[in-house]
C-alpha cells in the first residue's frame, strides 16, 4: 500500500523519530513528499581511464566535492552528479521508501536516479542527476528535485535483515559524502574500528 498524505503526516506526528526531518506541509503531496537539494554536490570527474566498478578506490576517486551558493551550478549536457538532500529520512521497520523523479525535471531533460531505502535506514541521501537534454540547467540549493514515495510492507521483515542491523550498512547515518559502498563483512574488529574512525573524522571535518 502506498501511503497517502494522511498516513505520511501520521508517521511524522506520532513517532519518537520523525520519518522526515525537517518536515514542511508545503512539500506534502497526495501520495508523496517533495524533497530538495542542499548546497553540497559531488561532481563526476572525467579521469581518462577505465573504471573498475568493483574497486572502491576507483569509485571514490571519480567524484569532486563542491559547495554551491545561491548562484547555483550549471549542469552541462551529458553531465552527471550527486546532490545531497536537505531532508533526512528515517524509514520505519514496516515501510520502504522510494525516490521518484518530478515531471518538470523529466521534461527539462534531467534524469533522476531511482533509489530504494530499506526498513530502518536513517540518513541524508545523495541522489544522482544526469542532464540528457541539449541545454544547460541551473541547479540551486533548496530546489525541489524529486519525491519520496512510501510503501507499507505486508509484514515486518526479519530483524536480522533490518538495514540498521546489517554489517555492511555503509550508508547508515550518512551525513556527508562517503563515496562508494563497500562492506565490512570479514574485516577484523580493529579494521572496522579504524574505518569507522576515519569516516567520523571526515564527517567532523565537513562541519
Amino acid at each position: 500500500m502506498i501511503l497517502s498524505d494522511k498516513e505520511i503526516r501520521t508517521y511524522i506526528q506520532n513517532t519518537n523519530t520523525p520519518m522526515i526531518e525537517p518536515f514542511s506541509e508545503d512539500h506534502l503531496q497526495a501520495a508523496s513528499y517533495d524533497i530538495s537539494m542542499s548546497g553540497n554536490i559531488s561532481v563526476l570527474k572525467r579521469i581518462g581511464r577505465v573504471i573498475d566498478p568493483s574497486d572502491k578506490r576507483d569509485l571514490d576517486d571519480m567524484y569532486e566535492q563542491v559547495r554551491i551558493d545561491n548562484e547555483g551550478y550549471l549542469l552541462s549536457p551529458g553531465e552527471y552528479l550527486l546532490v545531497e538532500l536537505v531532508e533526512k529520512i528515517n524509514v520505519p521497520k514496516n515501510l520502504v521508501a522510494h525516490i521518484r523523479p518530478r515531471t518538470r525535471f523529466t521534461r527539462a531533460g534531467i534524469l533522476i536516479a531511482d533509489q530504494h531505502c530499506n526498513p530502518t535506514y536513517e540518513g541524508r541521501l545523495y541522489i544522482g542527476l544526469r542532464n540528457v537534454g541539449p541545454n544547460m540547467v541551473l541547479l540551486k540549493p533548496g530546489l525541489k528535485i524529486a519525491q519520496f514515495v512510501f510503501e507499507e510492507l505486508s509484514s515486518v521483515p526479519s530483524e536480522a535483515l533490518w538495514y540498521e542491523n546489517k554489517e555492511n550498512a555503509a550508508f547508515q547515518h550518512e551525513t556527508s559524502f562517503r563515496g562508494a559502498k563497500f562492506g565490512e563483512a570479514g574485516w577484523s574488529d580493529a579494521g572496522k574500528k579504524l574505518y569507522r574512525d576515519i569516516l567520523a573524522s571526515l564527517e567532523e571535518g565537513d562541519k
